[in-house]
């Protein structure tokens, strides 16, 4: 069986920052879909 290393966990205060930035990068991915999808139908509706 492998030998489970104490220190091969990743450190907890780093987690919460990249948490944070995945989470405004998924937001302003969001933000450009739903703007997108206005856009089209903006675009759609105008013709």
């Amino acid at each position: 069986m492998a030998k489970k290393h104490p220190n091969s966990q990743a450190p907890a205060a780093n987690e919460g920052s990249n948490l944070k930035g995945t989470f405004i990068m998924v937001m302003i991915l969001g933000i450009l879909m739903v703007g997108s999808w206005f856009g089209a139908y903006w675009l759609f509706i105008s013709r």
